[in-house]
C-alpha cells in the first residue's frame, strides 16, 4: 500500500517551515558551542563567546519571526481564503532573514559602547547579550518572542473558529455563535468542503503557538528572576534552557502529527469565497432547513368507489362432513348460516 503524501500546491507552507527549522538548527548550534564552558569550567569573553551570543540571539529571534510568518500565511489561506504569489514568498523570505540579521548586528554595530563593554559576552552560564544592555535583552529578543507567541495564538484561534463555523459574517457583520455540545451538527451544515477538510488541521495548528509559549515561559521566568537580583540555581538554569531548546523537536512532532490530516490542496477550492448568511433565515442560528416546495396545481381527488349491494350468485352449501362446496344460485341472496337441501 503506497503512502500518500500531502501536496501543498498553491501554498508556501514548505519554505516557511524550512526557515523555521533553520532557526531551530541555529539555536541548537549555539547550545552545542556552550559545551566548551562546561569543559573549561567558566564562561570567558572573546570572539568565540561573541559568536555564540550572536547565534543564540539570531536563533531565538528567527524562531519568533518564522513562527509569526507561518501563522500569518495560514491565516491568509484558511481564514481569508487568499493565496500569495511566488514573488511574495521570495520577498517575505528575504525581508525575514534580513530583519533577523539586522536585529543581531544592530547591537555590536550601533548600540555597543566602550563604557558598557561588549554587546555579546558572558551572560550567566553561556554567552548572550550581556547584562550591561538590559533594555536590548528585553526588546531585541524577549519582546519579539512574546509578541510572536501571542499574535500567533490569536490568529490560529480565529482560524479554528472560522473553519468550525463559530465565527461568521451575517449581514456584513462579524458574529460569534456557539451551540450545545450535542448539536454541533448545526455548525457542520454551513461548512463548505474546504472548511470540512481543514477543520482538524486548524485544530492541530493551534498547538504550535501553545507549545512555543510553554517552552519559552520557564527560561524567561528564570531570566527575569536573575534580572531582579535573585540567584537562580544552576540546575534550574540548565533545565529551563534545555526545555527551551526542545522547540525543534516539538515542531517536527507537531508536523508529523498534522501531515496525514492535510488533504491535497490542489484538489480543494481553497480560494473560493465562503457563502454569505442572511440574518432573516434560520441559517444565521446554525440551522439550514430542508424545505419542500408547494405543488402548483391542486391534487386531483381519487375516484369514488360505488357502494356494494347484496352479493348474488355465490352461496355456501354445507354438507354432512366439514367440506364446503361452492354452488351457483342466480337471482337470490342466501344466508351463509342457512342449510341448503340437495
Amino acid at each position: 500500500m503506497s503512502r500518500r503524501f500531502p501536496k501543498y500546491r498553491h501554498t508556501h507552507v514548505v519554505p516557511y517551515f524550512i526557515s523555521l527549522l533553520a532557526a531551530n538548527v541555529i539555536q541548537g548550534l549555539a547550545t552545542v558551542l556552550g559545551a566548551r564552558w562546561l569543559v573549561e569550567g567558566a564562561v570567558k569573553a572573546g570572539p568565540y563567546c561573541s559568536i555564540q551570543g550572536g547565534l543564540k540571539n539570531a536563533g531565538n529571534v528567527a524562531m519568533a519571526v518564522w513562527s509569526f510568518v507561518m501563522a500569518v500565511h495560514v491565516f491568509l489561506l484558511l481564514f481569508l481564503r487568499r493565496g500569495t504569489r511566488d514573488i511574495t514568498c521570495a520577498i517575505t523570505l528575504a525581508i525575514g532573514w534580513l530583519t533577523i540579521a539586522l536585529i543581531v548586528c544592530i547591537g555590536p554595530l550601533a548600540v555597543q559602547t566602550e563604557a558598557k563593554g561588549t554587546y555579546f559576552g558572558p551572560s550567566g552560564y553561556w554567552c548572550w547579550i550581556t547584562d550591561s544592555y538590559p533594555m536590548e535583552q528585553i526588546f531585541l529578543e524577549y519582546f519579539i518572542e512574546f509578541v510572536s507567541a501571542g499574535v500567533s495564538f490569536f490568529l490560529y484561534t480565529a482560524i479554528l473558529l472560522r473553519v468550525r463555523g463559530n465565527l461568521v459574517i451575517i449581514d456584513g457583520k462579524w458574529c460569534l455563535r456557539f451551540v450545545p455540545r450535542g448539536e454541533r451538527w448545526q455548525l457542520a451544515i454551513s461548512r463548505d468542503v474546504t472548511d470540512s477538510s481543514m477543520m482538524q488541521v486548524a485544530a492541530r495548528m493551534v498547538w504550535h503557538p501553545v507549545a512555543y509559549s510553554v517552552l519559552l515561559l520557564p527560561v524567561t521566568l528564570a531570566r527575569f528572576i536573575a534580572f531582579g537580583g535573585h540567584e537562580v540555581p544552576f540546575w534550574a538554569t540548565v533545565s529551563t534552557d534545555f526545555i527551551f531548546n526542545l522547540q525543534g523537536i516539538v515542531n517536527v512532532i507537531l508536523l508529523v502529527g498534522t501531515r496525514h490530516l492535510i488533504p491535497d490542496t490542489a484538489l480543494l477550492p481553497i480560494f473560493t469565497p465562503r457563502k454569505g448568511i442572511d440574518a432573516s433565515t434560520s441559517e444565521a442560528y446554525g440551522i439550514t432547513p430542508f424545505v419542500l416546495s408547494k405543488p402548483e396545481a391542486a391534487e386531483k381527488p381519487l375516484p369514488s368507489v360505488p357502494p356494494v349491494h347484496a352479493v348474488t350468485g355465490v352461496a355456501l352449501e354445507r354438507v354432512n362432513s366439514q367440506r364446503s362446496v361452492l354452488t351457483v344460485a342466480s337471482g337470490c341472496s342466501v344466508d351463509s348460516q342457512t342449510l341448503l337441501l340437495g
